[in-house]
């Protein structure tokens, strides 16, 4: 009787100690609220999204995302500049808490983060200077076009390319400033990146010598908010702050303020999520 009573004593210790520690182990949502501030990956050279204004503070529609982010949690923003290749690396090794980064939600890139639903959604097109005879895509064929090395515009451009018997003529840069500073020098002919970012700059000081070239066929560049793999709540939460951010009518004014226009849904009709 004493080796039974023993025994189930040890299988409760046991069992104790493993329920413990399991709650021991803080969630990334409870670290950000104990800590008191929200660390956001964002790319400051990638307008309006995120850039920096006259006075070097970053400013765009990212950036303001993730300070509502914040205040919804109760915590202080911080804005972290991660270049576009970046963006998912600083993530993984923790340098960030969120990627809020323009990030597209690829079936690869969930692989290794969580993506919370769309809070944006881009069409991809090219910039092109004002009096070229590139009109529309298939007029891109045998033309340098500079993408982003690693990114949704470089695949994208990848994917129709290779229809051309020309082929792909793609010149790939590290960053979006490279990208833009090649195409200013006319080192390319054209430059592929998100409807947004092109639609800054042609409206820009800078933009009276561009104007908006041909869109990729077929595609929508769904931007989702990328968490660290396994942290569920941290993701729920940002769901949640996103439907209300759509429901209060925050989304709307948001867009407007830096992209003009009316704001596009952020879901399929024939999908229901």
């Amino acid at each position: 009787m004493k080796k039974l009573n023993l025994k189930i004593l040890l299988s409760f210790l046991i069992i104790s100690l493993f329920f413990v520690g399991f709650s021991a182990k803080a969630e990334k949502l409870d670290d950000i609220i104990i800590s008191g501030t929200l660390k956001c990956g964002v790319m400051l050279d990638f307008p309006p999204a995120g850039f920096r204004d006259k006075d070097n503070n970053p400013v765009g529609y990212d950036v303001e995302y993730c300070k509502d982010i914040a205040k919804s949690m109760g915590v202080k923003a911080v804005i972290v500049e991660t270049a576009s290749p970046q963006r998912l690396p600083a993530l993984i090794s923790g340098q960030i808490d969120i990627s809020i980064g323009s990030v597209t939600s690829t079936i690869e890139r969930s692989k290794t983060v969580l993506f919370t639903n769309h809070y944006l959604v881009y069409k991809l097109t090219a910039m092109v200077k004002k009096g070229s005879s590139i009109k529309v895509w298939d007029d891109l064929a045998g033309k340098k076009v500079g993408v982003v090395l690693g990114t949704t515009p470089e695949i994208e451009y990848l994917k129709n390319c290779k229809a051309w018997s020309q082929g792909c003529k793609q010149v790939s840069y590290k960053s979006n400033a490279d990208q833009m500073l090649a195409f200013k020098q006319g080192k390319v002919d054209a430059v592929i990146d998100a409807s947004s970012i092109i639609g800054f700059m042609v409206n820009g000081a800078e933009g009276k010598d561009y104007q908006v070239g041909p869109v990729v066929p077929n595609f929508n560049d769904w931007i989702s908010i990328a968490v660290p793999k396994g942290e569920y709540h941290l993701r729920e939460f940002l769901d949640t702050h996103i439907f209300w951010t759509v429901d209060s009518g925050r989304y709307a004014e948001l867009y407007k303020k830096w992209f003009g226009g009316e704001a596009p849904p952020l879901v399929r009709s024939d999908v229901n999520f």
